[in-house]
């Protein structure tokens, strides 16, 4: 199978394609992602802007995926849709299909495509993509339910060409492992993912969950037991944004405190703040130092790491950390650019398994 992608990011449909299917090219502008490529892909042409792209040019190919921009379909974001410069780029996508006629198409975007504009938005994507030939298949996914543990919704549309298409419906899983009370339940096998300590590698014991929630999603501090939620291309770009987690180093849980003790928090590459114990959970974070930012004593709070955002995404450890630049050299990608590719990203399980039923 011949597999081409627009919006390529850091490859996350592409992890999740089985291997031995051949990359004919990407698409990719973004400075950070394209070294990524590089590093990952040496031998795979990225087109750059698909706006640009002269497709005669481009090789023929089976497989055609993509997530195009979602700000604008986005319930966080102003809902333009897709009279918005961002997200109105899916009609590349459809371009690209008019041009290749490839096999199958999988496109991906959030889930509030299918609200924007009173669902305007989704049913003329939709009527694209069956006026350019192709059967469809679409449905909402969420990433928790496919081996992660970050609640991650997304919409999934596959498109065939020839033929008719198998009748999935992925359910919602049972989960049998309760993460601590807070709403959700997760089997054992789907949490092997973060962990405190990264020279033992994988653990089947530490999760992550949602601790206090702020006004904003970067302002919230996740314990490490349950799900995540979303990853967003902007965590990350300040230190108030970053993901926090608590790093419990006491085997009781928190270690005892009288409540409205002053205490120094001391976050990675930023300065330290001064805050107040709070029992149990740390409230929001705050920009100003008077703010409840405290913990318990002998408790830290830390920011999620990199290669954490990258388990997340069901991507492979380290995947955004190295990169090729235009001279050919191997150069090292800042955090601050790993925490916004793993944002803008494709969970990779997602994919593997569409492929599974639907492509193999």
């Amino acid at each position: 199978m011949k597999c081409f992608s627009l919006f390529t990011g850091v490859g996350g449909f592409e992890q999740g394609l089985p291997k031995e299917w051949e990359h004919i090219g990407f698409s990719e502008i973004d400075k950070y992602a394209s070294l990524v490529l590089k590093y990952h892909y040496p031998n795979t042409k990225n087109y750059g802007d698909c706006k640009k792209i002269n497709y005669r040019e481009v090789p023929d190919f089976d497989l055609l995926t993509g997530g195009s921009p979602c700000q604008d379909f986005s319930i966080a974001g102003k809902r333009k849709g897709i009279l918005g410069e961002r997200s109105r780029l899916v009609w590349e996508f459809i371009h690209c299909l008019e041009e290749k006629k490839p096999r199958y198409f999988i496109w991906e975007n959030v889930k509030g495509v299918m609200s924007s504009r009173r669902g305007f938005d989704f049913a003329n994507i939709i009527t694209a993509f069956s006026e350019n030939g192709y059967s469809l298949w679409w449905q909402v996914l969420n990433a928790k339910d496919f081996g992660v543990p970050q609640n991650r919704e997304r919409i999934f549309v596959i498109g065939f060409r020839e033929g008719s298409f198998p009748e999935v419906f992925f359910e919602r899983k049972s989960n049998e492992v309760n993460n601590g009370g807070s709403g959700d339940k997760l089997r054992e096998q789907v949490t092997n993912t973060i962990r405190t300590n990264y020279s033992n590698g994988y653990s089947n014991e530490t999760y992550i969950q949602v601790q206090n929630k702020g006004a904003s999603q970067h302002h919230r501090v996740y314990g490490e037991k349950g799900l995540a939620p979303t990853l967003q291309s902007q965590s990350g770009m300040s230190s108030q944004k970053h993901p926090f987690i608590f790093s419990v180093n006491t085997k009781n849980g928190f270690a005892e405190a009288n409540e409205g003790d002053g205490i120094n928090l001391s976050f990675p590459n930023s300065k330290t703040r001064r805050g107040r114990v709070i029992k149990d959970n740390s409230p929001t974070l705050q920009t100003n130092t008077d703010g409840m930012v405290g913990t318990i004593q002998n408790n830290q709070i830390r920011k999620l790491m990199p290669i954490e955002c990258e388990r997340l995404m069901s991507w492979e450890d380290d995947w955004t950390r190295w990169g090729i630049n235009e001279k050919g050299e191997k150069v090292e990608i800042s955090d601050s650019q790993r925490y916004k590719m793993a944002g803008n990203g494709v969970v990779s399980n997602v994919v593997r398994e569409l492929v599974k039923e639907f492509l193999s």
